[in-house]
């Protein structure tokens, strides 16, 4: 078995230095400059899957870059997929690039754990006012064993967003409990109109309607109890989660005909060009909003309460899911430096003005700057925000990962399968 893992492993890390041995391919981008380094300055390199803000991050690292003439920074920006699998290769390696933005979770968690991120925690604390700016379980989030490792980059806030035409010529409110919602699914059924567009294909836009029932219906303990193996994933909440899941999803048709083979795309593009009612998702899809007219009829909720459960209705599924930490090998003081200045509100703010929410307290973000929509979202969050669950699939570990997307797709597409059955899979 150990040499078929280092066969394996040796296979992945010639597969991935063929794709990466040029650094403007189809996966990475680079910042595009050639800057020649001071004589003795330090040269830090950063892997970053911020694609879609990239060029606003190239600016901030040309002006570091000249304010630190002793400092030198280089960005390389992959797509997710592609940066996942570089960052494998790099853990077997030990080869991690002087700054990462990573998504929280299993992998950032497994780089604390063998020892190769930097601790720093010294230096936030040295620097009070930027710490205590940061929004309440932002520093948690990259925090193992009472150390630091990593500040956020963005707040992630899954919400309920509906067309706010489509509901105002039916009649319909839009729904603030599960029974609610049901109502508003059979009303939109008899107009022959799409409630609910879903991504199904891609199995994630599943997990999230599943894991907000099983918050809703029990708060967060089942979830963390199931995580550390204290119990399993067939407690009663997922049991029920799954079969109010059904309930909605099949029973009441209130997923798109078809949603198991639907992609991300096409699911988008069925709310975007007004063919359905709803759609759950997170901040990031405000980018397929905000280009047109269409942001006039989008409006947002929260996923709604379940009657009698236990978990409160501004209580997120989201939260701080990218951070940027440093390597344990790099030059410490250095790249603490970049990333102070690289994740200050100053330097992203013209980010944080688009479709993201800052995961600071003062952003200092300028309304006239923003679509009224991002403004109203950003503002909502801001002050309605109770707490937080992070997304299932990045909490578990890989295989659990996958087992809970492949069970949650059984559940829907095979119309005899047990959910219990399929949720004891998740082990």
């Amino acid at each position: 078995m150990k040499k078929a893992l280092v066969v394996w492993l040796t296979c992945i890390m010639l597969v991935v230095a063929g794709c990466s041995s040029t650094s403007n391919n189809g996966n990475a981008e680079t910042n595009g400059e050639s800057t020649t380094p001071a004589a003795g300055a330090t040269t830090l390199t950063m892997w970053s899957m911020e694609t879609r803000n990239k060029e606003i991050i190239e600016k901030s690292i040309k002006q570091f870059n000249d304010e630190n003439p002793d400092i030198q920074l280089k960005a390389e920006f992959f797509e997710d997929e592609a940066l996942k699998m570089k960052m494998k290769v790099a853990i077997t390696g030990n080869q991690l690039p002087d700054i990462i933005t990573y998504w929280s979770g299993e992998t950032f968690e497994t780089l604390v754990s063998n020892g190769m991120l930097g601790d720093i925690t010294q230096q936030l604390d040295a620097d009070p006012d930027f710490k205590n700016d940061v929004l309440n379980g932002g520093l948690d989030t990259f925090a193992y064993d009472g150390k630091n490792y990593g500040i956020p980059v963005l707040f992630s806030g899954v919400s309920l967003w509906y067309n706010k035409q489509i509901f105002a010529d039916n009649g319909l409110t839009p729904p603030a409990t599960y029974q609610e919602l049901l109502e508003v699914v059979d009303k939109l059924n008899d107009k022959n109109i799409v409630p609910i567009t879903v991504a199904g294909k891609d199995r994630w836009p599943v997990l999230h309607w599943f894991s907000y029932l099983a918050q809703r219906i029990g708060g967060m303990e089942p979830f963390e109890k199931a995580k550390s193996g204290e119990t399993d994933f067939t407690e009663d909440t997922f049991v029920q989660a799954g079969t109010m899941l059904r309930e909605l999803a099949v029973d009441h048709k209130g997923f798109v005909n078809g949603f198991l083979g639907l992609d991300y795309a096409a699911a988008e593009s069925l709310f975007t060009n007004g063919k359905a009612a709803m759609y759950l998702q997170g901040e990031w899809a405000m980018n397929s909003f905000l280009g047109d007219d269409f942001a006039e009829n989008v409006g947002f909720v929260p996923f709604p309460a379940v009657e009698g459960g236990k978990g409160g209705l501004n209580i997120y599924q989201g939260g701080f899911g990218a951070g940027m930490a440093i390597s344990a090998n790099a030059n410490q003081d250095a790249a603490y430096k970049a990333i102070r200045f690289l994740t200050d509100s100053a330097q992203r703010k013209e980010i944080n003005e688009g479709a993201n929410i800052s995961p600071m307290k003062t952003a200092n973000l300028d309304e006239a700057n923003m679509h009224p929509l991002a403004f109203a979202y950003d503002s909502s969050i801001s002050e309605s925000l109770e707490g937080f669950f992070s997304y299932y699939d990045q909490s578990l570990d890989a295989k659990r990962s996958e087992q809970f997307l492949n069970s949650v797709g059984a559940m829907l597409g095979q119309k005899d399968a047990s959910i219990k059955d399929e949720l004891a899979k998740v082990k």
